[in-house]
């Protein structure tokens, strides 16, 4: 029985160490990224930031305003540790971060293999509208829950155990506190029924378990909705004051692939300046991965992929709570899968010519090189040394009472 339990974790370790070698690697270069001049890079922190310091201020405030529910109860931990509260406001934005970015990687191994997921993680990791999301106080992270949901689809596809389907309502739950969320979930569901009604009947008694949990864990933003019913707008992703006319939608709706490939908003918050959100390599790589998607439009993950994108867009249009975020991670995805076509097509030219395939590996780690410090430098150098960016981060940090803290 000894030597099986051996030989079963060695076979493990052959299997999977080099996957956990580079995903190590990759957490904690990024990891550190994410911890760096946190609380000082813009000398001091936003009206937003303050804002959810104060939603984050009490269990009851949490439970009476249900809003992005999954951030202000992190932060809320975090304040029982430490009183600096802005500063633990960003540490949370960055602790969500760095588990989305976690699942990014696990996604496009899974659909892509070792070096398209390491290709993709860099890229995404290091680009300028992660690091602004990642690692600002905000609830704006969560929207990067569209990798989890993408994550619990393709995990109950691989095993039907009863931790995975549990698992899956609680990600359920959590995330219909976010706005938008409840499309991806509604459609996803109407898309996969069939596959997802034979998982059910074979786990009856974990999927009667798991609606008794993601009932109660529903109270709170039900009566919330009950008292506000606004609220339900803002989690649907609808704007709350009402439709918008249909020339203000199409032109929202216009201006989503204008920010992604020619000038993004004038938001000092988020933003420098009116830079496009993508920077010329990776957009080179996002056309040539979504022409490569278009060819292989069969492919489950190309609906997956398409329709995150198009719900995306189309509540932007809107003019609701739901931002880019929602879908910039399926962007990069994109783009590792053009850089590893581009990668993988150079070897087939060149099969047997080391010194031919070392020049390729070496030409895209440059334009990876060059994409990722360009993103660097405009987060880390050119954006807190604008004179907008310092209005905007004006507010000090701040601490909150004690017996706030306490409560």
């Amino acid at each position: 029985m000894q030597a099986m339990g051996t030989t079963a974790l060695r076979t493990m370790v052959a299997r999977y160490w080099r996957a956990g070698l580079w995903y190590g690697l990759l957490a904690a270069v990024f990891g550190g990224l994410l911890w760096y001049r946190l609380g000082t890079l813009t000398g001091g922190y936003a009206a937003n930031e303050l804002a959810t310091l104060h939603a984050s201020s009490s269990f009851s405030e949490i439970f009476n305003h249900p809003l992005n529910a999954p951030f202000t109860l992190v932060g809320r931990l975090l304040l029982s540790l430490d009183g600096h509260g802005l500063l633990m406001m960003r540490v949370t934005a960055a602790i969500f971060g760095l588990l989305m970015l976690s699942l990014f990687y696990w996604l496009l191994r899974h659909w892509h293999g070792q070096r398209a997921a390491v290709i993709g993680t860099i890229l995404f990791g290091s680009s300028a509208w992660f690091l602004h999301t990642a690692r600002l106080g905000t609830p704006d992270v969560l929207l990067f829950g569209t990798l989890t949901l993408t994550a619990c689809y393709l995990w109950l596809r691989r095993s039907q155990h009863w931790l995975v389907v549990l698992t899956s309502f609680v990600v359920v739950a959590v995330l219909l506190y976010v706005p938008g969320m409840i499309w991806v979930i509604v459609l996803g569901v109407i898309w996969q029924w069939r596959a997802i009604d034979r998982v059910f009947m074979r786990n009856l008694w974990v999927v009667s378990v798991g609606c008794l949990l993601l009932l109660g864990a529903l109270v709170p933003l039900g009566l919330a909705i009950y008292h506000s019913p606004e609220l339900g707008k803002v989690l649907a992703g609808l704007p709350p004051q009402g439709w918008p006319h249909i020339v203000e939608t199409l032109q929202n709706l216009a201006a989503v692939p204008v920010t992604i490939f020619l000038h993004g908003p004038l938001d000092a918050e988020h933003w420098l300046g009116k830079l496009p959100l993508l920077d010329f390599f990776s957009m080179a790589m996002v056309v040539l991965g979504a022409y490569l998607y278009a060819k292989n439009f069969k492919l489950g993950r190309v609906y997956l992929v398409s329709g995150v994108i198009v719900i995306g867009a189309l509540l932007i249009s809107l003019g609701g709570a739901v931002t880019l975020t929602f879908f910039v991670p399926f962007l990069y995805i994109l783009a590792a899968v053009g850089a590893d076509f581009m990668l993988q097509r150079w070897f087939v030219v060149f099969p047997r010519n080391v010194f031919a395939q070392a020049a390729g590996i070496g030409l895209l780690a440059l334009a990876i090189a060059t994409s990722c410090w360009y993103s660097l430098r405009h987060y880390f150098v050119a954006w807190p040394d604008t004179p907008a960016t310092k209005i905007v981060f004006a507010v000090p940090q701040q601490k909150l009472p004690s017996d706030t803290i306490k409560r």
